[in-house]
């Protein structure tokens, strides 16, 4: 058995039994682990038991058998080292971290490091948590994790034909996009307009080139259209952003 330390993210949690959960990280060094925290939530009379909470940031030590292994690993110990409480402060905010932890959690493997994921994950959680634009926080990140993972679609030219004008729609399974000739011959595609295309054009370089909310709704759902197929299903959130996206640019 080896010991490990690393910084890490908390993902997601699952109880194991009565005082037990299971708890996946995203940690610098070693990518997504899931661990079992044996106890985490018996509280003795000497030692009263906190917990560990969703998108918390922290150092971990664990026992694993193998890196490579299926087997849980162990949390031997917690330390927090970065509190997000601010997410919980406004619905947009908490469902914006809860979709990147979703979506990190359904398309990374187990053992498998990327650290510019986890660089990417805190940078946008603390975005999020100190009130920087959800949407734009919530794009940026789907990027960088779609590029990481080796998912990133092309926004440059024709999929099929390589033509780079027409460009209307964006097929996941053709990876990008597709222009008006081809188009008429695939079903699985998202139309998309010239404003869209774009905001996700201009992702590859750092800056904002969009203060628009409507631009960054619309990047948002062309990427997690993506992510619902790399994933096989639409993600949890999702719907939920959306939605509370719409409603503050309502009342504005």
């Amino acid at each position: 058995m080896a010991r490990i330390e690393d910084d890490a993210i908390v993902l997601g949690r699952l109880d194991y039994s009565e005082s037990s959960q299971v708890i996946v990280l995203y940690a610098r060094r070693y990518g997504k682990v899931r661990a079992i925290a044996k106890g985490i939530k018996r509280s003795t009379r000497k030692r009263f038991a906190p917990g560990i909470d969703l998108l918390e940031i922290g150092q971990v030590s664990l026992v694993v058998k193998d890196e490579r292994s299926s087997a849980l690993a162990t949390l031997t110990e917690w330390k927090q080292t970065l509190m997000l409480g601010q997410l919980r402060m406004s619905l947009f905010r908490l469902f914006g971290a809860q979709y990147l932890a979703e979506v990190t959690t359904h398309l990374t493997e187990d053992w498998d490091p990327h650290e510019s994921i986890f660089v990417a994950l805190r940078a946008a959680l603390i975005a999020l948590a100190d009130g920087g634009k959800e949407l734009r926080c919530v794009v940026h990140y789907q990027y960088q994790l779609l590029d990481a993972i080796g998912s990133l679609p092309r926004f440059d030219h024709c999929q099929s034909c390589g033509r780079a004008v027409a460009l209307t729609h964006f097929s996941s399974f053709e990876g990008g996009m597709i222009c008006r000739n081809c188009e008429v011959s695939r079903i699985e595609k998202w139309e998309m307009g010239d404003v869209t295309l774009q905001t996700l054009r201009g992702l590859k370089a750092p800056g904002d080139h969009s203060e628009s909310p409507e631009n960054w709704l619309g990047a948002f759902e062309v990427l997690n259209y993506h992510v619902a197929h790399l994933m096989t299903r639409q993600p949890h959130l999702a719907s939920k952003l959306v939605s509370q996206a719409r409603r503050l640019e309502a009342k504005k």
